[in-house]
């Protein structure tokens, strides 16, 4: 604590030139410096990683032929609209001091006026349901990238962080809940790798 000022700037000052990219390598390990050269390389580069794999529908059919089904009364039950007190529910169990998305909306801000924006989540949601489109600030994400080892030119060195809007985190963990409901009738326990304080569908998604 006897440190001055001038110790800690220069600490933050090197933390922040170790996440200052000045260089990236193109596929070919062409060096790149170039503004528009790098934003295209890591556009290309994360477009290709996250772009969705190619699924074999025979599959698919395989794996689900021989899979347990829920009751009728559990099915009808899943395909309710989500309900406040299952919103509510779900915004209780989220974590706190966690970066938010584009919004910049918080889980703490959404703790201190629930009364006022919880009836209007469960309008909108249920909007959202009828028309099969999610609402915009669930579709976006600000993705933060996290230097790794190695050779941080190569994009491969960074770990991309999606961080999403707590609306849709909201929603999802109210689904997660409801889905955990059912989930054990069809996945056994010991088939699911589980986190200590999560729910068989949490650790599914990783909500």
């Amino acid at each position: 604590m006897d440190r001055g000022s001038r110790f800690f700037y220069a600490l933050e000052k090197t933390r922040g030139a170790k996440k200052h990219v000045t260089c990236l390598l193109a596929e070919d390990g062409t060096p790149l410096t170039a503004p528009e050269e790098m934003c295209g390389r890591a556009r290309d580069f994360y477009t290709s990683l996250f772009s969705p794999d190619p699924t074999d529908p025979g599959a698919c059919g395989v794996l689900w032929k021989d899979l347990p089904t829920v009751s009728v009364g559990d099915r009808d039950r899943l395909e309710l609209p989500l309900t406040l007190a299952e919103f509510s529910e779900a915004l209780r169990r989220m974590p706190t001091n966690k970066s938010p998305g584009t919004d910049g909306l918080t889980v703490e801000f959404y703790c201190a006026f629930w009364d006022i924006l919880g009836p209007d989540l469960v309008t909108v949601w249920a909007e959202s349901l009828q028309s099969g489109v999610l609402p915009l600030s669930c579709r976006r994400a600000v993705l933060a990238l996290l230097p790794k080892k190695g050779n941080l030119r190569n994009l491969r060195n960074w770990r991309p962080v999606s961080l999403l809007s707590t609306d849709y985190k909201i929603v999802v963990k109210a689904i997660s809940l409801r889905l955990g409901s059912v989930m054990a009738d069809v996945i056994h326990p010991d088939q699911t790798y589980t986190v200590p304080g999560r729910s068989i569908f949490d650790n599914l998604f990783l909500v």
